[in-house]
């Protein structure tokens, strides 16, 4: 078998995992604080360490989980209050001028590609959906908005910034993916419509709003997010 035809196989194992693995983060299977190993893992899920490899590297660009020199990986902690509340104002800082800039360079074609992938981001699963499909769509749109900005440096600030939210999603109330959605058409709408202003405070209204939320999921998540197990000491002879 050639290297050519190796890679598509080689890469669906490494989604697999991936998709897997994250699963378990976003559900608490893999516990905030958790040490994780390659070894451990491939022989839990039934992959080689390759994909499982490739799927931990991933996650921890997403900031999910944190690389231990030497000793593997451990899920990223929740974060603390004081890290809470400077999540948005870093996010109230940085998203809206995104949003604003977005609509200042203009789509080139407000009805064609651009705007429709735009507005198809901005929509969110029911609220019967998995959470993590939420999680997905949410931060499928802020990433949406940050790309349209033109700025490469922003758009990666805001990517990291989001990535720290996705524990949180797991708690949001069902009610607030409907709020969610109708906020991220407001921002769409502004930003197609070519109106910066408007867009800015659209997105401004936005993230005000989903901290309130994420306020309640975070401390929902803070309070039924079990500890890791301590490991059992060795017996000593």
């Amino acid at each position: 078998m050639t290297a050519t035809s190796a890679t598509p196989e080689k890469r669906t194992l490494a989604d697999d995992a991936y998709t897997e693995l994250k699963s378990r983060v976003m559900r608490s299977e893999l516990v905030p604080g958790a040490k994780l190993s390659i070894d451990g893992l491939a022989k839990q899920l039934g992959f080689s360490q390759t994909p499982i490899r490739e799927a931990l590297a991933r996650l921890e660009s997403e900031g999910l989980l944190a690389r231990r020199p030497l000793s593997g990986y451990t899920v990223e902690p929740l974060l603390s209050a004081a890290e809470f509340d400077d999540l948005f104002e870093i996010r109230e800082m940085l998203e809206p001028r995104a949003a604003r800039r977005a609509a200042e360079r203009g789509l080139a074609v407000p009805t064609g590609a651009e705007a429709n992938a735009l507005l198809a981001a901005a929509r969110t699963p029911d609220a019967g959906a998995d959470k993590l499909v939420f999680t997905e769509a949410d931060a499928r749109f802020h990433d949406e908005v940050a790309a349209l900005s033109g700025s490469a440096q922003l758009a990666k600030a805001i990517r990291r910034l989001d990535a720290h939210l996705h524990l949180h999603r797991a708690y949001i109330e069902p009610e607030s993916i409907g709020e969610t959605e109708v906020e991220h058409l407001a921002v769409a709408d502004a930003i197609i419509a070519q109106q910066p202003l408007a867009a800015e405070e659209a997105m401004r209204r936005h993230l005000e709003r989903s901290r309130i939320r994420h306020r309640a999921a975070f401390e929902a998540a803070r309070t039924t997010v079990p500890a890791p197990k301590p490991k059992r000491a060795k017996a000593t002879r």
